[in-house]
């Protein structure tokens, strides 16, 4: 983001608390003005009226009470009740003097107030007056002699005098305003620094999952909207690593899948194309030798057939359309017929077949008869495939509470550890040349009819000791 953001919301604020400051300044400038002005008018209109009750009370010199007022910054009129001059008072040195505000001024400036005070009336008022730059206070009383009106006195007061007054309180409310800025920006831009911090690692983290990286998370701030976006960000980022993950496993076993099959079917096509090739081409005389290459054929033929049914059941168990029913089925039944079969391979295969099948007949379980046989089948002709002559197979069956456990054991070569999370995925074969016989099928057709059945099956074993292969059966 380059802190765009962030510069756009501090400069926002900080010209909102800017033009807030100056606008209270002025405010709060003009309102103190105008209370502090009125407030000095009040004053001064008071002495005014004192000064007029003086003159009026005394028959002495009028420019002796004048002088005994405290009005500075001023001029004091006194007119009679024909608008005579009777007295006047230059207090305001080096700012109204004769040359720039002469009598007749002073006569013009206060003419139409005249009648007003003479008629008893008092009159304050801030105003500007021709030849002055100031504002001034005209202040005007009747006095009174007797109940009767002699004459009038008017006070011109330079406003400025009071302005110099309130310079102190400008200079104090702007500092004020400052610190008050001051105060309110800092703790801003460290709010905001803060909040763009976290805004800015979900970011620079989304721009790195958008190139692919989704093992990118951001710190989770907790209690607050941020941190509600940062959690949901990286649950987020999780859920895409781990499609991620999981599309390049599917890719990777898409792939391994294709190479296994081409594998697999590579070996007896080739050999099929072979010796028919050779049939073909009648380079074969002795009968011997041609029942010989005909079996192989057949052999090869049956195989290819084996792989084919093997990948299609397969098929149909991942793809969900399989439907297994259950029904009551003597188990025992499902193990002596399995041993009969395995009986006559022991024998032919030099290989001790152990039994530990000591269940009771009347045992019911409530499970699918074929393919728990089959199940069996595929276990043990593992068992006996990689189990060396004179070696031993064992099939055990032990009594839970509320399931079989079925164990076939061998001491066959065993399962090297790093191979065994991957026993039950689809042509995985623990010999990575496939020189091996079987389809490497088979134990994924177990996992996938296990999952069917709810059932579970899972294996034990050590490179060199041979495999344990186990899986329930439950009663009901």
């Amino acid at each position: 983001m380059k802190n765009g953001i962030f510069k756009r919301l501090f400069k926002t604020i900080s010209i909102i608390t800017i033009v807030s400051v100056i606008i209270t300044i002025l405010f709060s400038s003009f309102a103190v003005k105008q209370y502090f002005l009125n407030t000095m008018l009040e004053e001064t209109q008071i002495k005014v009226k004192n000064l007029a009750k003086n003159i009026g009370e005394r028959d002495y010199s009028i420019n002796g009470i004048i002088h005994k007022q405290s009005i500075t910054s001023s001029i004091i009129q006194c007119y009679d009740s024909s608008n005579d001059n009777m007295a006047r008072i230059y207090n305001c040195p080096g700012k109204i003097n004769h040359d720039i505000f002469s009598e007749k001024d002073i006569n013009i400036a206060l003419n139409p107030y005249m009648s007003t005070v003479l008629g008893g009336n008092s009159i304050k008022r801030m105003t500007k007056l021709e030849g002055l730059k100031e504002d001034v206070m005209i202040i005007g009383e009747p006095i009174k002699r007797n109940y009767k009106i002699i004459g009038s006195v008017f006070v011109i007061k330079l406003i400025e005098e009071y302005e110099s007054s309130l310079i102190g309180f400008y200079i104090v409310l702007s500092v004020s305003m400052v610190l008050a800025l001051v105060s309110i920006l800092v703790p801003a831009h460290i709010f905001l620094r803060k909040l763009y911090k976290p805004l800015n690692d979900v970011t620079e983290a989304a721009i790195l999952m958008s190139q692919g990286d989704f093992s990118i998370r951001t710190k989770e701030y907790e209690g607050d909207e941020i941190g509600k976006l940062a959690k949901s960000f990286n649950y987020l980022a999780s859920k895409l690593e781990e499609n991620d993950k999981q599309a390049k496993l599917l890719e990777q076993t898409r792939r391994d899948y294709v190479a296994n099959v081409s594998h697999e079917l590579k070996t007896p096509i080739s050999t099929i194309r072979a010796v028919a090739e050779t049939l073909n081409d009648d380079m074969l005389i002795d009968i011997i030798d041609k029942k010989k290459y005909y079996s192989m054929i057949l052999r090869e033929s049956m195989r290819l057939q084996l792989l084919i049914k093997d990948m299609l059941e397969l098929s149909r168990l991942q793809s969900g359309n399989v439907s297994l029913k259950k029904s009551v089925v003597n188990i025992r039944e499902i193990f002596l017929d399995t041993i009969e079969k395995f009986d006559v391979i022991a024998d032919d295969l030099e290989i001790n077949f152990i039994k530990k099948v000591d269940i009771e007949d009347t045992l019911s379980i409530f499970t699918n008869r074929n393919r728990i046989e089959q199940v069996l089948v595929i276990l043990l002709d593992n068992a006996f495939k990689f189990t060396p002559i004179e070696g031993s197979v064992t099939l055990e069956v032990k009594k839970k509470e509320e399931y079989l456990e079925v164990i076939i054991s061998d001491t066959g070569v065993g399962i090297d550890k790093e191979d065994i999370a991957f026993i039950f995925d689809r042509f995985y074969k623990v010999d990575k040349a496939h020189s091996s016989k079987g389809t490497g099928i088979g134990l994924s057709i177990a996992w996938e009819i296990m999952k069917y059945l709810n059932e579970d099956i899972y294996v034990k074993s050590e490179l060199g000791k041979g495999s344990d292969f186990a899986f329930t059966i439950h009663y009901k």
